[in-house]
């Protein structure tokens, strides 16, 4: 194949290439790099192939574009360049006089969805700590801050709070305005959680897990669910009668074609250590709807209290 057949070739590729003399001067752009990192009108040609990047790009460039021409080896690369990522290889090409040059592939990465989703997750959770631990201070009459002080800290909760909303708005931002991404095996996430929470309990932990086999998978992401249900579980812990056993259990409902799992926590809470009422925490039972679920707490006054939450089964 002739050289001009593979320029030709090139050009028609979706994928952004560059061809260097072995001076590192730029002989070939093709469309794609052109409409990507060049401005309109703007020809590359004869530029040094770092040059025509920004920042700290170019000096990636120039890194992998040394190795090449004075070792004849090729280079790999990672840049950022406006709203793209790439990885790129670097690789040696004969030029007509034997010397080396150099031609750069620059393949665009997918941002992963589900990494910004446990981003944000993440960012969430020091948010709904901080609303848990300042709301009772906030609303408890015995407190002894003085006016200035508790103004202070009404103040930093409304600031929390519109922080956790519009951290929501970019949660559904990223699921494309969708209330849940993604699909997980719920057993798995039931059973890391049931082991977390032994292994982090300052006592002896009677819980117990109880759950089918071959559970379907469910919609929402795992990194988001575990985290909701290590809380509850804590919460539950901390407010269990002494000595009291715990069980987690999970089941489909819907029949042979099961449309939802509902995962339940069963406690027997102590009267003197539960809360003012028996739902869970208001950042756990936003975190679940954030999933596109939805969580209820029944109680019985001999059987315990029973705290469901209910998970969509994802398409197969």
């Amino acid at each position: 194949m002739s050289g001009a057949e593979g320029v030709s070739l090139l050009a028609h590729l979706q994928t952004p290439i560059l061809v260097g003399d072995p001076n590192g001067c730029i002989v070939y752009a093709n469309p794609t790099f052109r409409d990507r990192f060049c401005q309109a009108g703007q020809d590359p040609m004869g530029q040094p192939l770092a040059m025509v990047f920004e920042g700290g790009a170019r000096e990636v460039v120039l890194t992998a574009t040394a190795e090449v021409l004075e070792r004849g080896q090729s280079a790999r690369l990672q840049l950022r360049a406006g709203d793209y990522a790439y990885t790129g290889l670097a690789s040696p090409i004969e030029a007509e006089d034997d010397r080396v040059g150099v031609v750069m592939v620059l393949l665009e990465e997918q941002t992963s969805k589900d990494h910004l989703t446990g981003l944000a997750d993440e960012i969430g959770e020091p948010i709904a700590e901080a609303i848990r631990v300042l709301q009772p201070l906030s609303g408890n009459p015995d407190n002894l801050l003085a006016e200035h002080q508790q103004a202070a800290l009404e103040r930093g909760l409304r600031s929390i709070e519109t922080a956790q909303k519009w951290l929501r708005e970019l949660q559904v931002t990223i699921r494309g305005g969708k209330t849940q991404l993604g699909r997980f095996d719920v057993a798995h996430s039931i059973l890391r959680v049931a082991e977390r929470v032994r292994h982090g309990s300052g006592r002896p932990l009677d819980l117990e897990v109880l759950m089918p086999p071959n559970l379907p998978r469910v919609v929402g992401a795992p990194i988001a669910f575990e985290r909701l249900l290590t809380q509850l579980v804590e919460h539950r812990v901390g407010e269990a009668s002494a000595g009291q056993p715990l069980t987690l259990l999970a089941r489909t409902i819907g029949g042979d074609t099961p449309q939802s799992v509902l995962v339940s926590l069963v406690d027997l809470p102590d009267s003197n250590r539960r809360g003012a009422t028996g739902s869970p925490p208001e950042p756990i039972q936003q975190a679940v709807a954030a999933m596109g679920g939805e969580i209820i707490c029944v109680e019985d006054s001999t059987a315990g209290r029973v705290t469901l939450i209910r998970l969509t089964v994802a398409n197969r």
